[in-house]
């Protein structure tokens, strides 16, 4: 995982511990099946555009210079990773869908999955 996002990854990790129950639980509400998505992509987009998506859509709710991300590994279960031009590019190829991203403040929680038919983006105030 490390070498699939070396150019974007800051090896800074926090312990689940360090993150708010409150974001585990926006998490788990993500994937309610009431839940409806903040926005939705079609599949059948280029790798491209899936990263063009993503990076604009993420600003807008807090994610700026730098974030966490979710790798559900036990040693380092959230990675900081910093967010120049292209980044999730790099995430992308590190770790497959589902992509939980946590800002760095610890303020706003999102996640992007594949879903049958299109990518959705849910996002949530956690702060």
């Amino acid at each position: 995982m490390l070498r699939d996002a070396s150019e974007v990854v800051t090896m800074h990790t926090l312990s689940s511990a360090g993150v708010p129950e409150r974001v585990m639980e926006a998490v788990r509400g993500f994937w309610d099946m009431s839940t409806e998505p903040n926005a939705t992509l079609s599949d059948e987009v280029s790798q491209e555009t899936l990263n063009a998506w993503v990076e604009e859509l993420l600003p807008s709710h807090g994610f700026h210079t730098s974030a966490l991300l979710y790798t559900e590994l036990e040693l380092a279960p959230w990675m900081e990773f910093r967010l120049p031009q292209a980044w999730f590019s790099s995430i992308w190829q590190a770790k497959h869908t589902p992509w939980v991203l946590l800002a760095h403040d610890l303020s706003t929680v999102a996640a992007v999955s594949e879903q049958e038919y299109r990518f959705e983006l849910f996002v949530a105030r956690v702060a």
